[in-house]
């Protein structure tokens, strides 16, 4: 990941400081922003590694250790990012999971006082619970306690416990940490896995589609069970007493309220409880007169200028918007760090605007995967059952330029976040959603073969450097044919013109990759060549 994806070097000469407490992805992006623009930046973070959950809770199937190296690594040697880590910001004292890292302590208001600005990105570093007998257990744990237990393991920082014995779990709770813990689970070989919920697989916040994945890898689905108890023996759960529920009226959040039904108790024996049951947001804030800004919710409660009325506190993803994904995270940071940037230096800046300062190379530096025909199968097989897209179409428009490996996406929307910052508000990516759930990207593929280019009546779409499908709008009369041809959807309508993905072409003449290949956290997007 390239954190600093807008330049090689600082564009602007911003002469303020900055800090930013929490190095998730939220945080991190701020700093390559602010990096670009010339500000000094120094990140301070409680974990031994900058990277949050990347690091220290997302399965490593999912995103790895190196991904996230590579783009600290390149804040702290090219952009002189300081980062200070084993450090705990915050007003007040608590305690929060991942904190027994901490060897140094800052006060949040302290710290505002030596900077121009200070940069909240904490993320949601606490565990809900269920509130039920037992759940206090020796081997009763939450989701991100124990995927975090399993990346400290990984990582030589600490022992992986009682969690390698283990031949039978219980995960409660269907989101992306229930996903995630299991797995987690799947990966260490556990024989079997429990995953049960209080509604059905349609309710479920990670979706049917990864629900449905899980059991077709074995895993037991079990809806419509509320938790009753955790059944303990001499300190140790033995297993969870559910009692089944039936859906009645929406609660307070819209979906059906699962109600028991009396009488209809039923254990499940286990070695290990998940709970999955989500996170809450941890702003370092615990005493004192702004203490009144975080919600019984846990969020931070900020103002359109993304900043704590009366100070220079501003906040930025998951602690002000409560648990997400990666790149709706990374999506928030970027709107606020526009807002602050032209509080802090008192211009308006746009992305345009910084692209023009790049310097031209005249070799593009750019990373190739190899051509073969799988990859043309891979992506139409899945675009033919997803996205309507005839397979045999799609197969004759192959070998593409741009891949979506969607063996890798998760649906982190990552790349439609930096593809709407840099073109002011307006992404080439379109995220779909399945009605069982499954998000993913689809955009420009710049096949060999393409439909728009046939079709257009006057020639205007050319060819670039890569081969890359690109509109001349001096000859385009917007007839829109293109619109209608391209079998993804991925030419559109924007302020009057007919518009494509370029590659990212001003970036690439300044030496950089394109933003939503150095940005995306799993690697899912690549360029291939034959």
């Amino acid at each position: 990941m390239k954190f600093a994806f807008l330049c090689r070097e600082p564009v602007g000469g911003v002469k303020k400081r900055i800090a930013i407490v929490g190095a998730g992805p939220a945080g991190l992006t701020a700093a390559g922003y602010f990096a670009c623009r010339g500000y000094e930046i120094d990140v301070y973070d409680k974990l031994p590694y900058p990277g949050g959950m990347m690091v220290f809770a997302i399965p490593r199937s999912r995103i790895s250790f190196s991904e996230v190296v590579e783009g600290w690594k390149d804040l702290e040697q090219n952009f002189s990012v300081e980062f200070y880590l084993k450090t705990k910001v915050a007003v007040g004292e608590s305690h929060d999971e991942g904190d027994e890292f901490v060897e140094r302590k800052i006060d949040l208001l302290e710290l505002s006082r030596a900077y121009d600005a200070v940069i909240v990105a904490t993320g949601t570093w606490r565990s809900r619970r269920l509130g039920i007998e037992g759940e206090n257990a020796k081997n009763v744990t939450t989701a991100l306690s124990f995927l975090y237990s399993r990346r400290l393991a990984e990582m030589g920082l600490a022992r992986s416990s009682y969690f390698n014995n283990v031949k039978r779990v219980v995960v409660i709770g269907a989101g992306l940490s229930a996903v995630d813990a299991i797995e987690e689970c799947l990966s260490m070989d556990i024989n079997e896995v429990y995953l049960a919920y209080r509604r059905t697989i349609k309710e479920a916040p990670a979706g049917m589609y990864r629900i449905r994945e899980l059991m077709a890898r074995g895993v037991k689905w079990i809806e419509l069970a509320q938790p009753k108890r955790i059944v303990v023996e001499n300190g140790y759960a033995r297993g969870v007493e559910f009692v089944k529920a039936q859906l009645g009226p929406p609660d307070e959040t819209g979906r059906p309220r699962p109600l028991p039904i009396p009488g209809t108790e039923f254990v499940i024996e286990t070695d290990l409880v998940i709970l999955a049951v989500g996170e809450i947001p941890t702003p370092p804030i615990y005493v004192g007169d702004i203490v009144k800004y975080v919600d019984p919710s846990g969020k931070l409660n900020v103002g359109n200028d993304y900043r704590i009325p009366n100070t220079n506190i501003f906040a930025v993803g998951d602690v002000v918007t409560g648990p997400s994904k990666i790149g709706l995270a990374v999506d928030h940071a970027l709107k606020a760090v526009k807002a602050i940037d032209a509080m802090l230096s008192g211009e308006k800046v746009r992305v345009e605007d910084m692209l023009k300062k790049l310097k031209p190379v005249e070799k593009q530096m750019l990373e190739f995967t190899p051509w073969s025909d799988s990859v043309a199968k891979s992506i139409c097989d899945f675009l033919n059952r997803y996205a309507e897209v005839d397979l045999g179409v799609c197969l004759s428009m192959a070998p593409f330029i741009r891949v979506f490996d969607y063996s890798k996406c998760i649906g982190c929307e990552t790349c439609n976040a930096i593809c709407n910052f840099i073109h002011d508000g307006k992404s080439y990516i379109r995220i779909r959603k399945t009605d069982e759930g499954l998000v993913f990207p689809t955009s420009c593929l710049h096949c060999t073969n393409a439909r728009c280019q046939s079709s257009c009546k006057r020639n205007a779409i050319i060819r670039g450097d890569l081969d890359e499908v690109l509109i001349d709008m001096k000859k385009c009369n917007k007839c829109m044919d293109c619109l209608y041809a391209c079998l993804v959807k991925a030419i559109r309508i924007s302020r009057g013109d007919i518009v494509n993905c370029d590659l990212c072409s001003p970036l690439r003449q300044g030496g950089l990759t394109p933003a939503c290949i150095s940005m995306c956290p799993f690697g899912a997007i690549k360029l291939v060549r034959k």
